[in-house]
């Protein structure tokens, strides 16, 4: 990352063709409103999305769906974070992204036994009750010999959620890394750094000038100090000295009279 061009993040991408931003900005749109489909209407969520996010149980359920309700705030935190590049936005995002793959494995620790015996819901309805409780979702798949394709359908889709989600984590990762770089074409000048002259921090002192370090003040050691300094006259105006040297380059006074120096008193630069 660190040898990566400043304009990196431009050609970034997820999905192969989908700019790196654009696409953690619709997958955050897409939580935002998956979520707030479970808020509204549970168990339409439920009964069209069990494939894909489980929820065989009561146990599981409840895993789900508190990562669903606090999926409307991260789906928001990204969707703002997206749109005005706010780095602690994305970070939270991806936090919750990582808490939700546990979530997710957690849900498969409970209903991968649970539907593995799927047939047993009819079989032997007492034992199955006596050690997991009611399901009423399993009883009703056993009762309807659905049992083998919605084993296939269980595995098969909520393991592409989980790479899905995986992968998500991996771009909003990435994204975060970019929003963190300074590009190389920009000068961080610090905002405290210390005035020219004998300055003591002030932060609006950040201005800063080109200075060549051949210069004679530079060579003689007294850069940067009051010697260097022009003297300040009437009303604050600086007030140039025959011979005092600004900037590396002397002044030549008056060629003429006693109080006039010439090229001669000076070595050259």
């Amino acid at each position: 990352m660190a040898n990566e061009p400043s304009s990196d993040i431009f050609m970034q991408t997820m999905c192969l063709c989908v700019p790196l931003r654009l696409g953690i900005l619709f997958a955050s749109c897409w939580q935002f409103i998956v979520s707030l489909m479970y808020v509204i209407d549970k168990p339409m969520f439920e009964h069209v999305l069990r494939h894909f996010t489980g929820g065989y149980c009561l146990a599981s359920r409840v895993v789900i769906g508190t990562m669903e309700v606090t999926g409307v705030l991260f789906g928001m935190l990204g969707i703002l974070g997206t749109w005005y590049c706010k780095p602690s936005y994305i970070a939270s995002l991806n936090l919750w992204q990582i808490a939700r793959l546990v979530a997710w494995m957690v849900m498969f620790y409970i209903d991968v036994p649970l539907v593995m015996h799927c047939e047993d819901w009819v079989n032997a309805v007492q034992t199955m009750t006596e050690e997991h409780g009611w399901n009423p979702v399993l009883y009703e798949t056993a009762l309807a010999g659905k049992c083998a394709s919605e084993r296939s359908h269980f595995f098969a889709l909520s393991l592409v959620t989980l790479i899905v989600f995986m992968y998500l984590v991996n771009a909003t990762s990435r994204y975060q890394s970019h929003m963190d770089r300074v590009p190389k074409h920009l000068l961080k000048i610090p905002k405290d750094a210390p005035m020219v002259f004998g300055g003591t921090g002030d932060p609006a002192a950040g201005i800063f000038y080109a200075h060549s370090l051949g210069e004679r003040a530079y060579l003689n050691g007294d850069y940067g100090t009051l010697e260097h300094a022009p003297p300040i006259g009437a009303g604050g105006v600086s007030m140039p000295q025959p011979g005092a040297v600004y900037g590396g380059y002397p002044n030549y006074g008056p060629t003429t009279g006693n109080a006039g120096y010439g090229p001669a008193d000076f070595p050259p630069l």
